[in-house]
């Protein structure tokens, strides 16, 4: 009988709370510590210099640690455009792990598209809209650096599908650099991104998994806490659509709740057991898309063993690299390559 291999959490960290007031930006969040380390050795620094003006305090799990501080904008960004926070040991101020980066854009610049309404951005990432702008931001900027070795050098005439867009996270920034397609299950934000998001085209996904599209439209895909909802017959024929799609010599980047997510997650069946005898485990329905699509138990919470991927999805594709916590410091994110 396989076994799976169960992979070791990473060190994350989560900011719920990233508030513009003017002069300052409210920063708050956690730092978690898988295995029950203390987490008291570990900071935000900004640029690799310490976060001064953020608090910390202990909280009632062993490990964790909340923080909370004003970021002086002046102050910390001078002249740039961006900042970038990490998470690092106290004292050192060295990173603790590759990919946990968040880049922050400079407060103030003017944005190309509106924000979305609240009720979107909650269905995507239970953030409200501004928040949901920044982490957009950031996570656009680490999927560059992430697929850059596997991409020409401009992507300008390139074709990309953004499976799963929602209310346009990444859309508002991957349509001034692609020839972009976003599509979804929400007819809803399918409507909001056509209303106001410009130079993408946009359409609505049916449940199947069966975009339309002829072979090789695509040189990239990538879908954001998509596989971290579907059953597992439906991952095997989302897989095969995606490598019909994409060109053999493109990318498909998509992510999954792996070893980092679980750690953070508080779920009453025994997870570990099921990813160690299965590698995969669907632990019931999300009810953040109930009333939205046809079928309200379609959208599940689901998890996945790297083990487990790299024996299954390589019917259908090279598995380039899978990288720990990369989506919001929680999800783990799988590079691909399509093998027809």
């Amino acid at each position: 009988m396989t076994e799976y291999t169960l992979d070791t959490p990473q060190i994350a960290w989560w900011m719920p709370q990233i508030e513009d007031r003017g002069a300052a930006i409210m920063l708050s969040g956690f730092i978690t510590v898988p295995g029950g380390a203390s987490p008291d050795r570990y900071r935000i620094t900004i640029d690799g210099q310490p976060f001064r003006n953020a608090g910390y305090m202990a909280t009632q799990k062993p490990d964790m640690l909340t923080f909370r501080g004003l970021l002086n904008v002046a102050a910390n960004f001078g002249d740039k455009n961006e900042i970038v926070l990490r998470v690092a040991h106290a004292g050192s101020d060295e990173p603790m792990r590759a990919w946990d980066q968040f880049q922050l854009a400079r407060p103030g610049r003017a944005l190309d598209a509106p924000l979305p309404p609240a009720k979107l951005t909650q269905r995507a990432i239970w953030t409200d809209p501004r928040t949901f702008e920044k982490w957009g931001y950031a996570l656009k900027r680490k999927l560059d650096e992430a697929t850059k070795p596997h991409l020409p050098a401009s992507t300008d005439n390139l074709r990309m599908l953004d499976w799963g867009c929602g209310a346009g996270r990444m859309a508002r920034y991957l349509v001034h650099e692609w020839q972009y397609t976003g599509i979804d299950i929400d007819r809803e934000a399918i409507a909001w991104c056509s209303q106001n998001i410009k130079g993408g085209t946009f359409q609505l996904q049916s449940l199947e998994p069966n975009t339309g599209f002829p072979a090789d439209t695509f040189d990239a895909a990538i879908g954001i806490s998509i596989f971290t909802h579907l059953r597992e017959e439906d991952q095997f024929a989302w897989l095969k659509e995606l490598s019909r799609v994409v060109k053999p010599t493109g990318i498909v980047a998509v992510s999954v709740c792996g070893a980092t997510s679980l750690a953070n997650a508080e779920n009453e069946i025994p997870v570990s057991d099921i990813l160690k005898a299965r590698g995969f485990c669907d632990t019931g329905v999300e009810a953040t898309l109930k009333g939205v699509t046809a079928d309200d138990s379609y959208y599940r919470n689901i998890y996945h063993t790297q083990d487990y991927i790299h024996r299954n999805w390589s019917r259908d594709f090279d598995i380039l690299d899978i990288l720990p916590g990369f989506v919001g410091n929680m999800q783990d994110m799988v590079l691909l390559r399509p093998r027809r």
